[in-house]
């Protein structure tokens, strides 16, 4: 009978001890699925606490039950076990493209782990003394203080980086990359090693800046952007100061649009410099030596030069536009552009124009006008909601060359577009993870011509966050049968095509986007002359630029019907007239 005393006892103090401590978790997990923490290392570090979580109250449960067990052994009446499990039910917010973190969340998030962290220890042991004092084993109270080991290292984790984070970036509402790689970097998988990489360049090594260049042009590692947002964020002034001087690190996705400027352009005049000494030495060497072999190297550093002073002249102020941000460049190759009319950082809508065959940077002037053109119907129609529009020349797209013929190079193949998309891909990972933190930003993408189909590639590799609306003009198609294919909700992308245009007739890569069976909306647009169909979509008030305008704003009931070119009725052609009489 005393053993059966004492046995219950010792049940009775276990079932005090489970009933304070198998909610100790419960406070931080809550807080991680209503706050809908994603990205990085935030799914790893829900995923652990909700197992060490479940281990907690399963470790309890056990030690109750070899206690009443022992009772009913030594001949005591079976002790009603209580329910150890608990639920968590939330209301999970569903997170925006650029929504933002809440910092007291994450303050109360590290403020409950530490709580546990302080109470389990001292639980656990009390618990292995109760089993052991009846000489069973003592494991479930070992496994308790497991859990407050693991629980006191990420609250000591997460508190030194959460101060770190709230002494370098203001403001309670924090850019969610900082949640992903800042406050979870410990648990976010990273196998490019972009950590090692970004603590290299922050010690001023180049040849890090170029290997981190080299996996975003790869587009497979999608949290990189984020994860260089939550570096940046937390540096030091003078550190960040420096940086901007490194060859090359303005072309990082996820610095801020301000900052990959300065280092852009403080870089395209360091290049201006050399290249200026360079032709200098190759136009004496001309002179002195009389050899004509060497008027190749001359015309090379020639052409770069032209391609600067292109650069320059594109970024020079338009009036009634705003400042010009050069968020990329390169002058070797084909070349590359990115510029932006207007802050994509603070833009409410930033919509990014992707151009197809012939584009590239000694032809940019014409891609450059089209998005100022954007800019200006779009802020037509804003009201009081600041845009961006953005020129990405960011890829070899194909030209008419001797290339033609080349698989890789040649409109008529889609490996351009293949490896074009993964760069898209990369920027518009960038372009959210810098955003400030908003709920109702949007995102828009255009895609022109072959640029369609590199849209179209971009948005696979992306499904759910590419775009809020994507746009495709005059498209060959874009390498899927269905719109839903493309990761946007089918209604949100749009089929512009011009009557007459014989890119869009083609239906090269896919289903044709403007048959009603690959599943997109019509935008209306009109018709034109063959010659100048494929270009007509950016003419000053044709319908085709005000219904971009109206759907870069997501005010799709005001798209308007294009003008008949004839209002006589039409026998043989009746698409040229009123549609009305139709």
């Amino acid at each position: 009978m005393a053993d059966h005393r004492a046995a219950l006892a010792a049940y009775e103090r276990a079932a005090a001890l489970a009933a304070g401590h198998h909610t100790d978790l419960d406070p931080a997990t809550r807080l991680t699925h209503a706050h809908a923490w994603v990205g990085g290392g935030a799914p790893a570090f829900a995923d652990a606490l909700s197992r060490h979580r479940s281990a907690l109250q399963s470790s309890l449960a056990g030690a109750l039950h070899a206690l009443a067990l022992l009772v009913v052994r030594h001949g005591g009446p079976a002790p009603a076990v209580p329910a150890l499990t608990t639920p968590v039910t939330t209301l999970a917010p569903v997170p925006g493209r650029f929504q933002g973190i809440d910092a007291d969340a994450m303050t109360a998030l590290v403020a409950s782990l530490g709580r546990a962290a302080h109470t389990l220890p001292v639980a656990g042991a009390r618990l292995a003394a109760e089993l052991s004092g009846q000489a069973l084993s003592a494991e479930p109270g070992h496994a308790l203080g497991r859990i407050a080991t693991w629980t006191a290292a990420q609250s000591d984790d997460l508190r030194r980086r959460l101060h770190r984070i709230r002494e370098t970036v203001p403001g309670l509402s924090l850019p969610s990359g900082l949640a992903a790689y800042g406050l979870f970097g410990a648990h976010a998988a990273d196998p490019g090693g972009a950590e090692r990489l970004l603590a290299r360049a922050g010690a001023g090594d180049e040849e890090a800046v170029t290997r981190l260049l080299s996996v975003q042009e790869g587009g497979a590692d999608t949290g990189l952007a984020a994860r260089i947002a939550a570096w940046w964020a937390t540096l030091s002034a003078g550190t960040r100061e420096r940086l901007t001087a490194l060859p090359r690190f303005g072309l990082l996705n996820g610095l801020p649009a301000t900052v990959r400027d300065r280092a852009n352009r403080r870089w395209l005049a360091e290049q201006r410099a050399r290249l200026e000494r360079e032709l200098a030495t190759a136009t004496a060497d001309l002179g002195r030596l009389a050899d004509p072999g060497l008027l190749g190297g001359w015309e090379r550093i020639a052409a770069r030069l032209r391609r600067i002073d292109l650069i320059e002249a594109e970024l020079r102020p338009v009036p009634g536009h705003p400042e010009p941000l050069l968020l990329a460049f390169d002058v070797t190759g084909q070349g590359r552009l990115v510029v932006s009319w207007g802050d994509p950082d603070t833009a409410d809508i930033t919509v990014t124009s992707v151009s197809g065959l012939t584009s590239g940077l000694d032809a940019a002037h014409g891609d450059l006008e089209r998005s100022r053109a954007l800019w200006q119907q779009a802020s037509y129609y804003s009201g009081d909601r600041a845009i961006a529009s953005i020129t990405w020349l960011g890829y070899d797209a194909p030209q008419l060359d001797p290339g033609l013929m080349d698989p890789a190079k040649s409109v008529a193949f889609g490996s351009a577009a293949a490896e074009g998309g993964k760069a898209l891909a990369s920027f518009s990972d960038g372009l959210h993870a810098a955003h400030r933190p908003s709920g109702n930003a949007r995102a828009v993408v255009i895609g022109h011509s072959y640029g369609s189909l590199t849209t179209g590639r971009a948005a696979v590799l992306r499904p759910g966050r590419f775009a809020d609306d994507v746009i495709l003009i005059g498209s060959p198609g874009v390498g899927v049968d269905h719109a839903r294919q493309l990761g946007v909700r089918a209604e949100h992308v749009w089929v512009g095509e011009a009557g007459n245009d014989p890119v869009a007739a083609l239906g090269r890569f896919g289903s044709d986007p403007g048959d009603a069976s690959f599943g997109g909306r019509h935008m209306p647009v009109g018709r034109e002359v063959f010659t100048a169909a494929h270009s007509s979509y950016w003419q000053p008030y044709s319908a085709s630029l005000q219904n971009m305008g109206r759907i870069i704003n997501g005010q799709y009931e005001k798209i308007v019907q294009p003008a008949p070119l004839n209002t006589q009725p039409q026998l043989l052609m009746p698409e040229l007239g009123d549609p009305t009489e139709r």
